[in-house]
């Protein structure tokens, strides 16, 4: 008996002890492994002065090469003054091949009036380019200069693409997703390699055809962006995001000895839609208190909600970073992109007032969703102490009804889910002297140099891709 329960007591201790030496281990997820094979499309134009650029990028392709793993097609045109010379005429479309070719041989030469602002153009494209090098995932690039968000008659706003064979009329937002949705593509990315396109206005109309977006929100330099590490990253991939802010990080550093503001961001649209519902609850609340302020009487019952509101909000407008240097003679902004966290952090701190509980909120709501879409921006060195996230649109009620932002703006996705546009309609402060990019470098003056004679020109391109 004593044996038993010594024995007994032996096996409680021994439980014990190893009950309070196991560790709970945690089973985690396997981490999503990148092994795809990706088709890079490049469609654009020179648009008149960005021929060398182009050929440039085009090259930096041809550097790197076709693999098993990426391929690399084109669809491109050169400005309407060098379609006199055969190896720079018609819309041509190509393939990359082996590593290091200096030039490419086009695979087909479409005619040079060719409309690139056309969604069936675009679809073609797509098309072709997934029956010549069918693969796993699709980036498409979209080349040339960018017009981000303005309105326009002829709703060819939100463009890019602008084709000086065509009258500079540019592939607008309506008609580049049309494009998309008509050839059945959902892109892994959508890469603009242009100016001005980093708006949330821009991101979100385009969130149903790709999974990822690629853009700047101030303008890009000449360079642009080096495919070669575009493809090298692609190649060496193992995790799509962590690979696409690689190449983010190394673009950027091309473009630092610029001494230009510049940046370039990587855009999960998949994780969009939260930060559309968090500007949806700030468009609102903005838009109630604007008409609040619209409504005060001038007598002493409505004077200090209407100073209070009048300082939160010109604060705030005023206040708020500012992504180009262009201005009318007001001092208003010809280009109306600011930075979408520093003006809600603005109105978190315009004082103390009966509104300021709720600012706070929203600006940390905002920031939360912003910093779970927004994987990477790259900025260089002279906006190292900024804290950038999303362009938006900001312009004052007359501005609004003066310039023809209804019904265009009305008409984007953006303004369909989150309602900023009520917001704009009633804003009563003008953006004017707000932070921009001209406060960070000297913008040069003097007379324009003197215009280049064609045959020079057209030498100098066709030097560049060897045919002299």
């Amino acid at each position: 008996m004593k044996k038993l329960f010594t024995l007994a007591l032996i096996l409680c201790v021994a439980s014990i002890v190893s009950c309070t030496k196991t560790e709970y281990v945690p089973v985690l997820p396997e981490e999503e492994v990148d092994n795809s094979t990706y088709t890079i499309m490049i469609y654009g134009c020179g648009g008149e002065n960005l021929d060398n650029s182009m050929i440039l990028n085009i090259q930096e392709a041809l550097i790197a090469g076709a693999s098993d793993r990426v391929k690399f097609t084109g669809q491109v045109k050169f400005s309407k003054r060098y379609q006199v010379e055969e190896a720079l005429a018609g819309t041509q479309r190509f393939i990359v091949g082996e590593p290091g070719a200096q030039w490419y041989e086009p695979v087909e030469v479409l005619p040079s009036d060719l409309p690139l602002h056309q969604p069936e153009t675009l679809t073609d494209f797509i098309n072709w380019s997934k029956e010549q090098c069918p693969a796993d995932e699709y980036i498409l690039i979209l080349w040339n200069h960018g017009g981000a968000w303005f309105p326009s008659d002829d709703y060819y706003s939100r463009a890019v693409v602008y084709d000086d064979n065509n009258g500079k009329q540019g592939l607008g937002l309506d008609n580049m997703v049309k494009g998309i949705k008509d050839s059945n593509t959902k892109f892994k990315m959508i890469y603009y390699d242009a100016c001005l396109m980093g708006m949330i206005e821009i991101i979100a109309g385009i969130s149903e055809c790709t999974d990822y977006t690629m853009c700047a929100s101030h303008v890009t330099p000449g360079l642009g962006g080096d495919y070669n590490s575009l493809i090298h990253h692609l190649n060496a991939s193992t995790n799509f995001e962590e690979s696409m802010a690689a190449y983010c990080r190394e673009t950027v550093a091309h473009w630092e000895p610029t001494g230009m503001p510049l940046d370039l961001m990587l855009v999960n649209n998949r994780k969009l839609q939260p930060l559309l519902n968090e500007i949806k609850l700030l468009s609102g609340y903005v838009t109630e208190l604007a008409e609040i302020y619209n409504d005060c009487q001038d007598d002493e019952e409505y004077d200090l909600i209407k100073s209070t509101l009048s300082a939160t909000f010109k604060m705030a407008v005023t206040g708020c970073y500012h992504y180009h240097w262009a201005y009318y003679e007001d001092g208003s902004p010809v280009y109306p992109f600011f930075d979408l966290q520093q003006f809600v952090e603005l109105l978190a701190n315009g004082g103390i007032t009966p509104y300021t509980a709720k600012f706070v909120d929203l600006a940390s709501r905002i920031n939360r969703a912003s910093a779970d879409a927004l994987i990477c921006k790259e900025l260089t060195a002279p906006l190292s102490d900024e804290d950038l996230t999303f362009g938006i649109c900001i312009i004052d009620k007359l501005t609004w009804k003066n310039c023809g932002y209804s019904p265009a703006y009305e008409e984007l996705e953006f303004h369909k889910q989150t309602g900023w546009g009520n917001w704009l309609k009633v804003n009563p402060v003008l953006p004017v002297g707000n932070p921009d990019p001209a406060s960070f470098f000297d913008i040069p003056e003097g007379a324009e140099p003197e215009p280049t004679p064609i045959e020079e020109e057209i030498d100098y391109l066709l030097r560049l891709i060897g045919k002299r």
